[in-house]
């Protein structure tokens, strides 16, 4: 490995190190933060549904204490299919469906309902007929009435709570706490007490039985103990379910009156808190679990938090993507940049070594004419040699000295070309009579090296924009290319051609310059127009390499464009074109 690849490698191997360290320190923090930051995310979602949790069971036991003591004020007859109202207007025998009998107003209650604690026997607030009628057409719509099933699996969940009221016939003398009288008069409570077969006597117009209407048992009055609503839980279709009771003792007997709360109507009001919860039976169990301050039985509102986690995962998703991208990003543009530093170490390299071997070159190209011009003027001075020869060694004095000249030249155009103050002074005409000038002031120096130069220039050229110093320099520099490449072939000769660009009515002009030498390999031609740019063989010709690079700045500074192709047969072939 040469030494300039070696610091070149060195200089890469460095700037990779002086990246990786910091990238992997800010790698190791950055996730760190980020395992920071989701721990944070996913302790703030359970955070949350834990609050949330707490808040709706503080809202669901607020609405449910205020439920029961709105049902606490319901009349014992409301439960009932029919009932008379002892307040109503009208005299005599008089029944009147339920108000209860439509169903709840409240979204939270299923069903109302009142059981016999004699029977068992459990009665919905409806009309009794058309339930009767549901269970004789059930098997011949073959369908399950959800009434009719709801209320057989309500009165199994409720026998184990009728051993305690059962048998009880006789009204206590002294209230318990939240119990209530209602005072009837012995016809109001007869007819509630026969509401179903009175309703059933006015309907198809029958007399009513007079021992069911009047009771003769000494008193004016009956008082109806009408206990408090607690809330108990019963298990319906296996399920555990809330329902509010409350005990009424009546002469006839004990009754349970209550109301079932609707599984559907809790998840109605859980969708208000924007998670998932339910209402279960049993004290709290997880931290996502609240207990409903209700009265007499523990339920707790569990609160579903997939949907919080899932919300946080996204979240912590997001947060790692976003640190990637920052942080491939940050790697991206740190290693454009760090390799943007290899590559300017390694251009300076490249340009120190092409400036070193500029200046041997230059050195070589200006001993040279510098060795003729000596050895012929001193043969001139002191008489050396034939004098008949006298003139063709002036002759070579003057084309070593214009030899010299134009590598002069060259290197003070470069020179102004590197700093920018390449300039010229553009005219519209004819390009023919500039290059034909051009030829003839280089043709007697190619033809005392042995070449031959034909030239061809086409009439009536349209006009073009050019700088005639630019172009006879352009021409020069081309011609003097040819002559060096062309040294090793036995008939050497060059082509310099104007001609109208294709296609003809474009208004272009064409100048090329082609010889019959070796022409130029592929893997020269990409930098062909780079300065210091010359051929690598052990034969190669001497020169500095920029007499190319010149040819298509000045090119371009005329707005011409320069252009190589392989010429047919061998060779090469520079064309330049002047746009119209």
């Amino acid at each position: 490995m040469k030494l300039r690849d070696k610091r070149a490698a060195l200089a890469l191997g460095l700037t990779l190190l002086a990246l990786a360290l910091p990238c992997i320190a800010w790698y190791l923090v950055g996730t760190r933060e980020v395992r920071h930051q989701a721990a944070e995310l996913t302790d703030n979602a359970q955070q949350a549904a834990r609050d949330t949790a707490v808040r709706l069971a503080q809202q669901l036991s607020e609405r449910l204490n205020r439920l029961i003591e709105a049902e606490a004020k319901r009349p014992f007859y409301h439960y009932q299919p029919y009932f008379h109202d002892p307040q109503g207007a009208s005299e005599g025998a008089s029944v009147v469906p339920s108000p209860l009998s439509a169903g709840s107003k409240d979204p939270l209650i299923q069903i109302y309902f009142q059981v016999d604690g004699a029977t068992g026997r459990l009665t919905l607030p409806t009309a009794q007929a058309e339930l009767q009628q549901y269970e004789q057409t059930q098997s011949r719509y073959a369908r399950a009435d959800e009434q009719l099933f709801l209320q057989r699996q309500l009165e199994r969940g409720l026998a184990s709570i009728l051993f305690a009221v059962r048998g009880e016939s006789l009204p206590q003398k002294q209230l318990a706490v939240g119990q209530r009288v209602e005072v009837l008069e012995q016809r109001a409570w007869a007819q509630n007490a026969a509401a179903q077969e009175l309703y059933s006597n006015i309907k198809s117009r029958k007399a009513a039985p007079p021992q069911t209407l009047v009771l003769t048992n000494g008193e004016s009055h009956v008082q109806i103990f009408v206990g408090g609503l607690k809330w108990r839980t019963v298990y319906v279709a296996g399920e555990p379910a809330l329902v509010a009771l409350r005990e009424v003792t009546t002469p006839q007997g004990a009754l349970l009156q209550g109301f079932l709360i609707s599984a559907t109507g809790l998840a109605d009001y859980f969708k208000m808190a924007g998670l998932p919860a339910q209402l279960r039976a049993g004290n709290p169990v997880g931290e996502l679990e609240a207990a409903l301050q209700v009265a007499g039985e523990p339920w707790r509102i569990v609160v579903q938090d997939a949907a919080a986690r899932a919300v946080a995962a996204q979240q912590v998703r997001d947060l790692r993507r976003g640190f990637l991208t920052f942080f491939l990003g940050g790697v991206a543009i740190a290693t454009i940049a760090g390799l943007c530093v290899v590559w300017l170490v390694w251009q300076t390299d490249r340009l120190a070594r092409q400036r070193s071997q500029f200046a041997a070159s230059a050195a070589h190209e200006l001993r040279t004419p510098l060795a003729g011009l000596r050895m012929y003027s001193e043969m001139l001075a002191e008489g050396l040699g034939e004098p008949a020869r006298a003139g063709e060694y002036a002759k070579r004095i003057a084309t070593e000295a214009a030899r010299l000249g134009r590598v002069v030249t060259n290197v003070l155009e470069f020179t102004r070309l590197e700093r920018g103050h390449l300039k010229v002074h553009v005219e519209r005409g004819d390009v023919t009579g500039i290059v034909r000038e051009a030829v003839v002031r280089q043709q007697p120096a190619l033809a005392a090296a042995g070449m031959r130069v034909e030239l061809a220039l086409a009439d009536n050229l349209p006009a073009v924009a050019f700088d005639r110093d630019a172009v006879s320099q352009i021409v020069q520099n081309l011609l003097d290319n040819a002559e060096k490449y062309t040294r090793e072939v036995a008939n050497r000769g060059v082509r310099v051609k104007v001609e109208a660009g294709e296609p003809v009515p474009s208004g272009a002009v064409v100048l090329s310059v082609t010889d019959n030498g070796p022409g130029l390999p592929a893997e020269m031609r990409r930098r062909l127009f780079q300065p210091f740019t010359r051929g690598h063989q052990a034969d190669a010709p001497a020169g500095l390499g920029l007499g190319l690079a010149l040819v298509q700045a000045l090119a371009r500074a005329q707005g011409a464009e320069v252009r190589y192709v392989a010429a047919a047969g061998g060779g090469a072939e520079f064309r330049v074109v002047f746009p119209a």
